[in-house]
């Protein structure tokens, strides 16, 4: 069995020719991937420059890093005063270096520390095409990594300073070795170099983001093993070389962080964010099971419509190595963060390549059968769906900022146009004939939503308004302090040194001397900012007032700059 589907999948050129010449894609072969890496760029490369940088984790990661390169400690990631210990050290070190290598330091703008998510993004699909090509052929592997790319989830998380596109970069990297060694003759070794990709990857992605990578590994090992009753392929991976690879990889920052902040990491990290997570939700992001599933409709749109289309196919294939390998590599890692308290659409993104890959091939795989008139009315919705929400683009620019884009406006028309297109397609001809018009959707709604509409809703991002108001104040570089508004991007746009705080303590920090001062105390801690100063004997004088909304908790914010001028002392500013 695995012989054959070696042949007929990853090996089967003669067969793929013969495809090609009677129906396959109608792109030359030469220009395939050139043409994928700039869909690719037209999908994540909108807003990356433009949009500020965004509450709540893309501010935590970008402002500590920043902070890494302004103080030069590269092994305790710092938040404010506080250490920031519930992520390992791997993105940290990736954007820090990403800005040190253009010339950037701790004021590096949120663009340079994006590049690493864009960089991961692409090579996740990359690796996802590489995937599909060895285990179903090179046009189900461009299907599967152009939905990949396509996806919504994907395309948001190319364009955020944080672990998720990285680490998904090091999930396939790893997923692609483990299907070459599954798929592999028996006896056929594996080279020194997919070793060290395995097990180079596999200790990055623990420097990332911990365990989540190394459970998918083995979660798909364990179902394989399972299902086959035979583990003898595991040792082609030949773990007397790659486990000292990924310890060399992993030990000396836990080692120098161990030095440093003892057990701190280790008991924040474990302890209080990753079984924290597992047994309640956290941050207000608890779900029941099934949550992810009801999300992945919207978070791999377009592509999750033709993945649905395409499970008859994966049923009637479920016993061939190449689809059993990728049901192994989605199902149990997808049952366990369905059973984890905290839900976050991110949380079950390795497992999207898999889904895109059993999509890609059910697609390819039924491409000269009668498509049901369900999986079109799927593939058909998805593309009316796209044409729908396009519009909900220009309307929360005008709900939020009172302004009509027109640029926005010709977009959602152009996507409304290519949505019907896309119906009619699917309707006609069935989910694969629908999907040029799908992936031409997607393109040009991240170029309207992130190109074009985010970047010009203010009153979503209060920190560059709020530096913009602290030009107000009459004396440069005041000490600061915000009360009732504790989000990352306040340290991003008003500095590191910035004080949070409530209402009283706002009271207190504006009455100190010596120095000029300057203080934004929200509404919700007006009353008790106001009493406390009375005692002080203070009558601080409002000079601007920033309102907009608190897009971490989606709550309308008003913050009212008072500021308070003091000779400044002799010497440096303590």
């Amino acid at each position: 069995m695995r012989e054959a589907d070696h042949a007929n999948g990853a090996g089967g050129m003669v067969e793929r020719a013969v495809e090609t010449r009677g129906g396959g894609l109608a792109i030359p072969a030469r220009w395939r991937l050139p043409l994928l890496v700039l869909f690719l760029l037209a999908c994540f490369l909108p807003g990356l420059f433009t949009i500020p940088v965004v509450d709540r984790d893309e501010a935590r990661f970008a402002q500590a890093s920043r902070q890494m390169l302004a103080s030069g400690d590269y092994v305790v990631p710092r938040l404010g005063e506080e250490t920031r210990f519930k992520k390992p050290i791997g993105i940290y070190w990736l954007q820090s270096a990403t800005a040190r290598a253009l010339g950037y330091g701790g004021e590096a703008p949120v663009w340079v520390l994006r590049l690493p998510s864009l960089a991961g993004a692409i090579l996740a699909v990359l690796g996802t095409l590489a995937i599909g090509r060895h285990l179903f052929g090179e046009e189900a592997g461009y299907i599967a990594a152009a939905l990949l790319g396509a996806s919504l989830i994907l395309t948001v998380e190319a364009r955020l300073a944080k672990t998720d596109a990285m680490q998904l970069a090091c999930a396939v990297g790893v997923q692609l070795v483990l299907a070459r060694a599954y798929l592999a003759r028996k006896g056929e070794p594996l080279g020194l170099a997919p070793v060290l990709l395995f097990w180079g990857a596999l200790g990055l992605a623990i420097l990332i983001k911990g365990p989540i990578v190394p459970l998918l590994a083995g979660l798909t090992i364990a179902a394989l093993v399972i299902a086959d009753r035979r583990a003898g392929w595991l040792t082609t991976l030949r773990p007397a070389i790659g486990v000292p690879v990924t310890a060399l990889i992993v030990l000396p920052w836990l080692i120098a962080i161990y030095l440093q902040a003892g057990t701190d990491f280790f008991h924040e990290a474990v302890g209080n964010d990753l079984l924290g997570k597992v047994a309640t939700g956290q941050e207000s992001h608890g779900a029941p099971p099934g949550a992810h599933l009801a999300a992945f409709f919207i978070a791999f749109w377009p592509g999750a419509a033709l993945a649905a289309g395409a499970a008859p196919w994966v049923w009637t294939q479920r016993r061939r190595p190449s689809v059993r390998f990728c049901l192994a590599w989605a199902i149990p890692f997808w049952i366990v963060f369905e059973l984890v308290a905290t839900k976050l659409p991110h949380y079950t993104l390795p497992a999207y390549p898999a889904l895109a890959l059993l999509a890609g091939a059910g697609l390819w795989g039924l491409r000269h059968s009668p498509s049901p008139l369900w999986a079109r009315l799927l593939a058909g919705g998805a593309a009316l769906g796209g044409a729908i929400g396009a519009f909900a683009g220009p309307g929360l620019l005008y709900m939020t900022e009172q302004r009509l884009d027109p640029v926005a406006l010709a977009l959602a028309v152009l996507i409304a146009g290519l949505g019907a297109f896309g119906f009619i397609r699917a309707l006609r001809g069935g989910p694969l004939k629908a999907l040029p018009a799908l992936l031409m959707q997607a393109a040009a709604v991240a170029l309207m939503a992130f190109g074009v509409v985010v970047p010009q809703i203010d009153s979503a991002f209060l920190g560059p308004r709020l530096a913009a108001a602290l030009t107000r104040a009459p004396c440069p570089a005041p000490r600061v302090m915000v009360a009732g508004f504790d989000e990352a991007s306040v340290l991003f746009h008003l500095g590191a040194a910035t004080r949070l705080g409530n209402g009283a303590q706002a009271a207190d920090f504006l009455a100190a001397t010596p120095g000029c001062r300057a203080v934004f105390v929200s509404s919700r801690q007006q009353d008790t900012f106001t009493a406390r100063a009375a005692e002080l004997g203070a009558a601080p004088v409002a000079l601007t007032t920033v309102t907009g909304i608190n897009t971490a908790i989606m709550r309308r914010l008003s913050l009212t700059l008072y500021v308070s001028t003091g000779t400044p002392p002799d010497g440096p500013t303590p």
